[in-house]
């Protein structure tokens, strides 16, 4: 009867141990997806699909764009108990500093006049500090529906031209391109924002209809970047940046993902890979179904190395079956020359007012 005895109390000690190593699949942990101690907008709609950009800034308390343990903490426990979070809902209450038990008068010393107290200091905790820039996501301004309410000033992203005269631009290497199986001139000229005409100069070629798959063609050298900043946009980034927009509003994922690089500088995200944004833009897309873009016109920088930055101020509304929200903002494109055209190597943008 003994053993008997002691083989259930094994068994359940290890029922015990199998229970514990089970991960909590909402604990922040495993939201936080890339370990970065911090859970943006995007990581929580995978946990909560229903999430509004509204109660995710109830719950962003210090508005810093993404929520620590304490806040996911709080979030989560008025999930559980079947509550949203909204402005109206009472922040955390901040951490009070104890006060400091009366000093005892030394009895040897003689006693002197009271002194009047000094006013008590206020509660430890962070000096309030300005809201940070708000960062959109892929193909238009993030978190862009309207607040329930903005105390603070927000800060706005602010992209300052270089004084002084800009390097010149570096001529950019030739580039190359072998061909694949399918491959037709006309799709590898627009791939490099070339013209089929200037493809088949660049490579001595007569006939458009006959490419055969592992031939190595030259790329024709981009055109010239403009001499330093304040000089005229040239036509080519003009050109890009419309088409660029027109292919954010019209959700074409598969063209507009065709105009960045290979790898990108892309928000938070840091340097990634097509593939990811190409999962940001489409998810970015399923929450704004309708999107529209004005674009004013643009602001080039040539950097060293051949790149350029453009910064574009943009009109943007958003719309889905619920909500709607409009304003500016202003979008920073870095980009690659390529043939006659570029490609996106880096992207960040911020909202400037909301409407």
């Amino acid at each position: 009867m003994k053993l008997t005895y002691a083989m259930i109390a094994a068994l359940a000690v290890g029922l015990l141990l199998t229970g514990c190593e089970k991960e909590d699949a909402k604990g922040f942990p495993k939201v936080d997806y890339n370990k970065d101690g911090k859970i943006i907008f995007e990581e929580l709609i995978v946990v909560f699909p229903d999430l509004t950009v509204d109660e995710f800034l109830a719950a962003d308390a210090d508005t810093n764009g993404s929520l620590d343990d304490k806040e996911y903490t709080r979030l989560r426990q008025a999930r559980d108990a079947g509550k949203k979070l909204d402005a109206a809902s009472p922040p955390p209450a901040p951490a009070v500093a104890p006060k400091a038990p009366p000093a005892e008068p030394d009895k040897a010393a003689p006693a002197k006049a009271a002194e009047p107290a000094p006013a008590q200091a206020p509660a430890a905790g962070p000096a309030p500090t300005p809201a940070p820039a708000t960062t959109l996501p892929p193909a238009g301004p993030s978190a862009a529906a309207p607040q329930a309410a903005a105390p603070v000033a927000e800060v706005v992203e602010t992209v300052v031209a270089e004084s002084g005269p800009a390097e010149p631009a570096q001529p950019a290497a030739p580039q190359t391109y072998t061909v694949a199986r399918g491959d037709t001139l006309s799709r590898i000229a627009k791939k490099f924002g070339i013209t089929s005409k200037e493809l088949m100069a660049a490579n001595g070629m007569k006939d458009a209809d006959r490419i055969d798959a592992g031939r190595v063609l030259t790329i024709p050298a981009p055109a010239t970047a403009p001499s330093g900043p304040g000089s005229s946009v040239q036509p080519a980034v003009t050109v890009f940046v419309a088409d660029y927009f027109a292919k954010s509003s019209s959700g074409d994922i598969t063209a507009l993902v065709d105009l960045y690089d290979t790898s990108v500088e892309y928000y938070k995200k840091g340097r990634i890979g097509t593939d990811v944004v190409r999962q940001d833009k489409t998810a970015y897309f399923d929450r704004w179904p309708e999107r529209t873009y004005k674009a004013a016109a643009a602001t080039v920088t040539p950097l060293p190395g051949g790149n350029l930055k453009v910064t574009v101020p943009v009109d943007y509304t958003v719309k889905r079956a619920d909500k709607s929200a409009r304003g500016q903002a202003t979008f920073t494109l870095m980009l690659r020359p390529a043939g006659g055209s570029f490609r996106i190597v880096g992207e960040q943008s911020a909202v400037t007012e909301r409407k």
